[in-house]
């Protein structure tokens, strides 16, 4: 069976379909699913021989859900051990409500939350943008950041950091309330449209701490 034909499957609610594409997605992580649908709701249970990171594998299977498009509007998901059949965790998702996404602290970034927020913007789109076109917008964003007059007093620390495109935006939220800003960012692309994994290469920088020994009388 061809990749296309599983997808058109998938989009009719073929449960071993979209398993299939989950697990083609997941290989790598050593991850199988199972996919059960009854009525109006759908469940996605994850299997690895180690314990899936709840907050990836949520992410994953809901924008797979959400991407097929299918008549539902609860999704049960759970992550358990191989051979295990008590669930690590779960937790249900009601589709038909609007997800709200974290807020990023701008209390001391009020300039890293703009930059933040066009580079989200960028990743929502990247499904149609050709990927080189996305690179050559993002270097020039980066270019101009970059070369941003800063204060001759100013020390700067730097962190390189990778990331899966399901955690990118809850990793910029992350590294934005912990007061890094990105400098430059990499990022390479497999699999086919539902099955894609993207991997961010990211620098990030953040003015040094000054420590003050000086104790108050």
């Amino acid at each position: 069976m061809t990749t296309q034909n599983t997808l058109e499957l998938a989009k009719q609610g073929a449960t071993q379909a979209i398993s299939t594409l989950m697990n083609k997605a997941l290989e790598t992580k050593g991850i199988t699913t199972k996919v059960n649908i009854s009525g109006e709701s759908i469940t996605v249970i994850g299997e690895s021989q180690e314990i899936i990171e709840q907050s990836f594998f949520v992410d994953y299977v809901r924008k797979v859900i959400e991407k097929l498009e299918l008549p539902v509007k609860r999704l049960y998901i759970r992550g358990q051990i191989t051979d295990n059949k008590n669930p690590i965790w779960r937790q249900t998702i009601n589709l038909e409500a609007e997800i709200p996404k974290p807020v990023i602290n701008t209390e001391n970034s009020g300039i890293s939350k703009a930059k933040f927020d066009i580079f989200k913007i960028l990743i929502q789109f990247s499904e149609i943008i050709n990927t080189a076109l996305l690179a050559g917008i993002l270097g020039i964003l980066l270019f101009n950041l970059w070369w941003q007059p800063q204060p001759k007093t100013v020390e700067w620390e730097y962190k390189i950091e990778s990331f899966e495109d399901v955690i990118f935006d809850s990793s910029m939220n992350r590294m934005g309330n912990e007061g890094w800003e990105l400098v430059f960012a990499r990022r390479a692309l497999t699999g086919g449209e539902y099955s894609s994994r993207g991997i961010y290469e990211c620098i990030f920088r953040r003015p040094k701490q000054k420590s003050n020994d000086k104790s108050e009388n």
